[in-house]
Order: C-alpha cells, then sequence, then structure tokens
C-alpha cells in the first residue's frame, strides 16, 4: 500500500492512473480464457449424459470415418484426433479422467498455424460441445497421475469426455449422413432417367398429339429440371426436383395413353426345351460362362414346378434367375446398383430406374409388380430389355402389358424366354 500511494503522489496525472489500474484488472484480461454462452450450454448437455465405454481406438474411428456428418471440417477433426492421441487407453475406461494436457506451442507446432488460429479452433470445439476446457487456478494443464501408465488422479486442460458420451450420437450420425448420401445417389441417377424418359415421351407426343405447345413447355421444363440436379448430391435439392420430373412423365403419359403398339409374342423363343409337372425331380441345368465379376460362369437352372425357390404360380416357372443372371443379361444394371454384388431388393430398385429408360410407364411397373410379384417383374423388364437390344421389341411398355395380360391368363412362361437367352449368353460367350 505505501508503494501504491508513493506512485500515487509522484504521478502527475491521477486520471491515468486511474484508468490503468482498472484495465489490469479487466474480466478478459491475458491468461483468463473467454466463456460464451454456447460453451456453457454445451458443457451441460454433455454433462447430462453417461459415458458410452467406448475405446480410445473405438472413438478415433468414428471420428474420422465421416467428419462431415458430425458437423467437423477436417482441420477440427484432425486437431480433436491428435488430442485424443496425447491421451492414455486408460484414460477412457469407466469414469476415469479424460484430460488432454497439451500445450497451445505444441499445436501450433503440430499443424503450422499461429497462436491466435489454435484458440479460436478450440473454442469452436467447444461451443460444438466435443471438448470443455478445465482450467487450473494457474492457468496453466498439467496432469498427475496414478503412476507412470495409470488413471489421472488431477488435471487440467482439454476434458475430451464429451466424445465417450457423444460415441453412440456419432454413430448414428455417420449412419444417417451415408443413408441419405445413398439416397442422394439414388435420385441423382433416377433424375437422369426421368430426363431420357421426359424426352422420349415428348418425341412420341409430337407426333400423336396437337397440342404441342404444352408439350415443348413441358420437354423445356424437364430441361431445366435436369441441369439443376447438379453434382453434389445434394437430397434436399433432388428430393423435390424429382418429384415435379416424375408429375411431367405422368403428364405425358396421359397425353398419350393407349398409343403404344403390342408386340404379337411376348412368350418369346419357344425352340428351347420348355420344362413340365411330368418328372418335377427333373432339372435342367445351363451353365453360362459369362464375364462375372469374380471371373467365374454363372449358373442357371430350370427345375421342376415344385421347387422352394419360386411358387407354382410364378411367371419363371422354376427357372432361377438370380441377380448375378440379370446383371449378365443387362449389363446397364451395372451402373444402376450402388454395389457389385446387389441383392434381389437392390437389383429390383435398379431395375424401376431402368424401365423409363426402356419408355415403360411408372404405371405400367407397378401393375406389373402388384400382379407378378416384384422381383418377377424385374425379370421380366429384363427380358424385354435384352430383347430390345437385339431389335426385337416395338414397344417395351406394349410387351410388358402383354405380358401381364399373358400372366393372368395363366399363360405366361418366361422360362422359355430364359432358357432361350441364357444359351444365347452361352454361344456369344464361346465365340468371343
Amino acid at each position: 500500500m505505501k508503494g501504491w500511494r508513493a506512485g500515487l503522489r509522484k504521478s502527475r496525472n491521477p486520471e491515468k492512473f486511474s484508468m490503468t489500474y482498472s484495465l489490469s484488472h479487466d474480466p478478459h484480461q491475458a491468461g483468463v480464457r473467454r466463456i460464451t454462452p454456447a460453451m456453457i450450454l454445451a458443457e451441460m448437455q454433455c454433462e447430462a449424459l453417461p459415458r458410452s465405454g467406448a475405446t480410445k481406438a473405438q472413438i478415433l474411428s468414428a471420428l474420422h470415418t465421416e467428419p462431415r456428418a458430425l458437423g467437423l471440417q477436417p482441420r477440427q477433426s484432425d486437431l480433436l484426433g491428435f488430442l485424443i492421441s496425447r491421451t492414455k487407453p486408460v484414460d477412457w475406461e469407466d469414469d476415469n479422467l479424460t484430460i488432454c494436457s497439451v500445450r497451445n506451442r505444441d499445436i501450433c507446432e503440430r499443424f503450422g498455424i499461429e497462436r491466435s488460429t489454435v484458440k479460436r479452433w478450440l473454442r469452436g470445439l467447444s461451443e460444438l460441445g466435443w471438448i470443455i476446457m478445465r482450467d487450473s487456478p494457474n492457468q496453466q494443464r498439467w496432469l498427475r497421475r496414478d503412476g507412470r501408465n495409470g488413471a489421472i488422479l488431477e488435471g487440467y486442460g482439454f476434458d475430451l469426455s464429451p466424445l465417450s458420451r457423444r460415441y453412440n450420437e456419432m454413430l448414428q450420425r455417420v449412419e444417417a449422413f451415408r443413408e441419405r448420401e445413398r439416397e442422394g445417389k439414388r435420385l441423382h441417377k433416377r433424375a437422369m432417367v426421368l430426363g431420357r424418359r421426359i424426352t422420349a415421351l415428348c418425341a412420341t407426343a409430337l407426333e400423336t398429339t396437337a397440342d404441342k405447345p404444352t408439350v415443348m413447355s413441358i420437354q423445356q421444363n424437364g430441361h431445366q429440371l435436369l441441369a439443376l440436379r447438379g453434382t453434389d448430391h445434394d437430397l434436399d435439392i433432388l428430393s423435390p426436383l424429382v418429384e415435379q420430373m416424375e408429375g411431367l412423365v405422368e403428364r405425358l403419359e396421359a397425353m398419350i395413353a393407349g398409343a403404344d403398339p403390342v408386340e404379337m409374342d411376348p412368350m418369346g423363343r419357344t425352340d428351347g426345351p420348355h420344362n413340365t409337372d411330368t418328372n418335377p425331380n427333373t432339372i435342367t441345368k445351363v451353365t453360362v460362362s459369362g464375364a462375372g465379376y469374380a471371373g467365374v460362369g454363372i449358373e442357371a437352372e430350370v427345375v421342376g414346378s415344385d421347387s422352394a425357390s419360386r411358387s407354382k404360380a410364378s411367371p419363371l416357372r422354376g427357372f432361377k434367375a438370380g441377380p448375378n443372371f440379370l446383371l449378365q443379361l443387362v449389363p446397364d444394371l451395372r451402373d444402376l446398383c450402388t454395389s457389385s454384388r446387389p441383392h434381389e431388393a437392390e437389383l429390383i430398385e435398379a431395375v424401376e430406374m431402368l424401365t423409363g429408360s426402356l419408355g415403360i410407364s411408372s404405371h405400367a411397373w407397378r401393375q406389373a409388380c402388384s400382379v407378378m410379384g416384384r422381383y418377377e417383374a424385374a425379370v421380366a423388364v429384363c427380358v424385354i430389355s435384352a430383347k430390345s437390344r437385339k431389335g426385337k421389341v416395338r414397344s417395351a411398355g406394349g410387351l410388358l402389358r402383354a405380358m401381364i395380360e399373358r400372366h393372368l391368363d395363366g399363360t405366361l412362361a418366361l422360362d422359355r424366354t430364359l432358357y432361350g437367352l441364357a444359351s444365347d449368353l452361352s454361344t456369344d460367350r464361346t465365340y468371343h
């Protein structure tokens, strides 16, 4: 106090001295961390959650699987990974303290950034609820362990326990992000298929209808919508866009309804052997040595009508047309499937996208699925596609409708056509 009074007496400007003294006690002075409302809210929300028991390796895996799903920038996820790497596995066990005491200077050297940038990144992670700042009384970061590799008894620095508390949320957000991306890719392809469908329908409508201005307007609208789909698979853009394009397709189909000529022979070739019910134990195998993904030929079986794989009422009549066989039959499906070895459900979705490019209306596809069964309808569309490539189909939509009528009459036998197409595949493989 004596020194303070002496300094005051010596000062020629008491107001300046008073202002300097008050600034030195500013709560936001150097060394005192600024706490924002977002940091407090995030801390309260995290501490209300129980720890998940996830290991250090599991946390790192979930963090780096898809940082975008967690709302993190690449550098933020890298910084979190660096902080996690400076902890020990025992820190993540049970309810142990999970504190990282790394210094800002070490972070600066690790990422080659300025100290101010480090502070901004750390504040951002704290406000997002991924770390909690634990400051010691002297503003230093330090740890005291139970032995060299034991649990932390006391520590100050970056509390990483929110990563354990939010581990299940991380997994859910990653899965939701991936599902959203898969749906975005599907809609992106669907938009292209619908765009081609609109172009084909407009060409037909211009020839068969008198309302050409309306058709031209629909065609222009379709092209504009297709141009808006972009390349980033944004679901918020693609979902309403595809819905509008489907509306244009339905409008065009309504304008030209009933104009599809029908192929007179939807049964396909009949020179191949036809399987009957006289000997249900007989199995005839046709080995098609196609260029499969694994480099192995596929096998299509024509089995008796008592086969458990397909019911007696199925238009396949026991022919096992698996996904691999259909990929051989219609190579274009490979680009529409999300995996190299699709299951039946995935293949059906791919075939549904293929119908637009073939000129099959969505109404005809839904009717075929309702009457034949979804997978049988997909096989029928694959047959139509294979025959179209050979120039044997005048109207794919008309042919599918004829197949539906034959199936309702009980006279549709797709196994004959499939047997012939399998033989053609085998022949093509032999001569190429």
